[in-house]
């Protein structure tokens, strides 16, 4: 009987397409009716069979004259392509895939819908689940949840992929088309981002842009957040928590099948009551050039309170959603498959970050995927600061090219050095021998700039010239490390990278680093330079080091007493930290030379406004600058105006503010307090016996003896100095001194 009946549906079926074929539309347009939404919900036929039967025997019948419905069928293609089969019983709606898939084989013309289609129900709305439409509902004894449907939704794309292998090619502009825009609830957007990485699992073609389309996507969010997030409780108002979407997920899907109201969310995660109120909120229309690195890039509308709430909330719950598909796709115990895994994917997300990460100037925690992934293997890191130092110190602009692209090639070089400053004294993983490799590296390029320099005589751009960006960048990139890692960078410095436990005692990724240096000076990271160009003095002692010091370091007394003046072009901030921890440690005395250039006309040539930027009165972590006394000498206060335009790049490993997925740094991240000098070498009973010391000679700068050393330590921790360890720690608590100017 069965057989008999689904015999007359595909000999109707035919006969509609035949008539169709002669110019009688009659059977043709009854066919379509048979799979319109609005006739869906008619009663049980009068032979018993039920709506969904009937449905399913129209299906099949179908399925018979597929390669038949080319683009005159439109009408019939359109009405089974858009038929809400994620709510029909799984028989039904495996005989709808089949239909969809023969049809798209056979006809290429209609993949697009049919993959546009797919993406738009990959996010909270589900146009194939309009449950409001169809009775056939009511027969089924439960209900799906948005987990199996989901899981329906890649089963069907598999199929596609298998049937189409040029598939993968025709992805990549429909999944940017319907990725939600920032503006949409949280739980869209992630939801979406869900869906997008699990395609990447089965769809190794797709990984790249899949991902690169995630990361666009997060930095549109995270560039609109240009202040500081600790700020929000000054103004009445919290962090958004990220929407917990286990509820959405395994819940009845019927919940959300309807279009959005304004107190949905409520209803299905109470606790997001803040990131729902302000997630309606408008901002910019993505971001464009003015967040990119460029020379003259415009300052964008600033975006009220309650909007850096709610982006606040979206990046966290964006940034925890990447973070736990990482840790679980090639997070685990390393073996063969999972390490090739890691290497894959790494080099695609290194290659995303050249490209996008590292050309975006006000990225604040994107970049935090890279600083994650690369503590799993010490190659990665390797990778990532050969990479950094690559594009820092040795990259050239191609023959030809205009001035403007110089411009912006030396704004990338500056921002790349910074990278490497920030992830060196960040990252807890790099260890004691990597670091003053690195520092041998960046010094290596100071002393060549150095002998560039003298060698051009009259000849050479003035001091703070816009030639010149790139050298002073490298060297607040020195001054930046050495605040962090002056222990490690002592002769006989032993990393502290195997010394980092969980909260469980377990050893951290930090404690699988390896304890010998890995970045290897080659031909490809070293400048390339004649054997003449390095000086007698410093490439002497940049090699074997000096007074206990790593190699190299001996070039920045050598800097900073040349004529060049980085203590003047160089981050206020960063050059009155790295004074105070020089003098110190008995690296180095800078306030004579901080004092004559407080004293300095501005007359010195500015440099390129595409390589500097003003310093700015608010950061993003305010780095107080004290006026206080050391010993007999005066620490002189940054002017209030600056002589130039200050070297001000920023720091992008500065310390990571979102709450919920604080998790991708913690355990590998390096908190001032954990390096900070105060009480390092001090011996309470030298602070009054040697309270009368003299200071270092004001007419030189030197490195202060071993004798002068304690009890410098000794005078920097008396409250008469005004100077006290709790304000040092206050200042570098995370050395943030990025421009963020909301």
């Amino acid at each position: 009987m069965n057989g008999t009946r689904q015999g007359m549906y595909v000999a109707f079926v035919k006969n509609a397409m035949v008539q169709k074929a002669q110019g009688q539309l009659a059977p043709y347009e009854e066919l379509v009716a048979q799979f319109q939404v609005g006739t869906l919900a008619r009663p049980a036929s009068t032979d018993g069979a039920s709506s969904v039967t009937l449905l399913h025997s129209w299906i099949v019948a179908l399925t018979h004259v597929a390669p038949l419905l080319d683009r005159s069928c439109a009408t019939l293609v359109d009405a089974v392509i858009e038929l809400p089969w994620l709510a029909l019983p799984a028989d039904a709606g495996d005989a709808w895939a089949h239909l969809v898939c023969a049809i798209v084989s056979a006809r290429s013309e209609w993949v697009t819908r049919v993959v546009s289609l797919l993406f738009q129900n990959m996010g909270l709305q589900l146009g194939w689940y309009r449950t409001g439409d169809l009775a056939v509902l009511q027969e089924r004894a439960s209900q799906p949840t948005r987990r199996q449907l989901y899981a329906r939704l890649h089963e069907l794309l598999q199929m596609l992929l298998r049937l189409i292998p040029t598939l993968p090619g025709t992805l990549p502009p429909l999944l940017l088309q319907h990725f939600p825009h920032k503006q949409e609830r949280t739980m869209s957007q992630v939801l979406y981002i869900q869906n997008l990485l699990r395609i990447s699992e089965y769809c190794e073609a797709l990984t790249e842009p899949i991902w690169s389309a995630i990361i666009d996507h997060a930095l549109q969010v995270d560039v609109a957040i240009q202040v500081e997030l600790d700020d929000l409780e000054d103004h009445g108002l919290e962090q958004a928590g990220p929407t917990n979407l286990d509820p959405v997920l395994d819940g009845d899907a019927d919940t959300l099948s309807e279009p959005e109201s304004p107190d949905l969310a409520l209803s299905v995660h109470g606790t997001d009551d803040v990131l729902d109120s302000l997630e309606d909120l408008s901002d910019e229309e993505g971001y464009d050039a003015s967040d990119a690195l460029s020379p003259a890039a415009p300052t964008p509308a600033e975006p009220s309170w309650n909007e850096i709430a709610a982006l606040a909330g979206k990046l966290d719950a964006i940034m925890k959603a990447i973070y736990q598909f990482l840790d679980g796709h090639v997070g685990g115990l390393a073996h063969h498959d999972v390490h090739a895994r890691r290497y894959t994917l790494y080099q695609t997300l290194l290659g995303i970050f050249t490209r996008t990460v590292l050309t975006t100037f006000k990225s604040r925690h994107v970049q935090f995927i890279l600083f994650w992934f690369a503590s799993l293997d010490h190659e990665f890191a390797d990778m990532f600061l050969g990479t950094l130092l690559s594009k820092s110190l040795y990259a050239t602009p191609a023959a030809g090219v205009a001035s403007e692209s110089g411009d912006s090639s030396v704004v990338l070089r500056i921002a790349a050095a910074s990278y490497v400053a920030s992830y060196v004294a960040r990252a807890r993983y790099i260890d004691a021998p990597t670091t003053r490799m690195v520092v041998l590296n960046l010094c290596t390029y100071m002393d060549a700039c150095l002998e560039a320099f003298a060698s051009q005589g009259l000849s050479a751009s003035p001091p703070g010239a816009r030639e010149h960006a790139v050298f002073y960048a490298v060297a607040q990139a020195v001054f930046y490390i050495f605040c962090f890692r002056w222990r490690d960078l002592r002769d006989g410095a032993v990393s502290d990278a195997p010394h980092v436990p969980d909260e469980d005692g377990m050893p951290s990724l930090a404690a699988t680093y390896p304890t010998a240096g890995s970045l290897e000076l080659s031909p490809q990271l070293m400048p390339m330079l004649h054997a003449s160009s390095l000086s007698s003095v410093s490439s002497t002692h940049s090699i074997q080091g000096e007074r206990g010091w790593a190699p190299g370091l001996a070039v920045v007394q050598r800097a900073i007493t040349s004529p060049l003046n980085p203590l003047r072009y160089c981050n206020a901030n960063v050059v009155q930290q790295f004074a105070y921890v020089a003098q110190y440690t008995g690296f180095l005395y800078c306030y004579s030379v901080l004092e004559a250039n407080s004293q300095r006309p501005s007359t010195d040539a500015p440099a390129s406004p595409a390589a500097t930027r003003r310093v700015q009165s608010t950061t993003r972590e305010s780095t107080p600058t004290a006026s206080t006394t050391v010993g007999r000498s005066k620490m002189p206060a940054a002017p209030a105006a600056l002589p130039t335009p200050a070297l001000d790049v920023f720091f992008p490993f500065d310390p990571y503010r979102l709450r919920d997925s604080a998790a991708l740094v913690h355990r590998l991240y390096r908190d001032w307090s954990d390096v900070a000098p105060d009480g390092d070498g001090v011996d309470e009973e030298d602070d009054e016996e040697d309270e009368d010391d003299a200071p270092p000679s004001d007419s030189e700068l030197h490195p202060m003896s071993p004798a002068q050393r304690a009890p410098m330590s000794a005078r920097l921790r008396t409250s008469r100095t005004g100077h006290a360890p709790e304000s040092i720690a206050q200042s570098l608590e995370a050395m943030s001194i990025s421009p963020y100017t909301g």
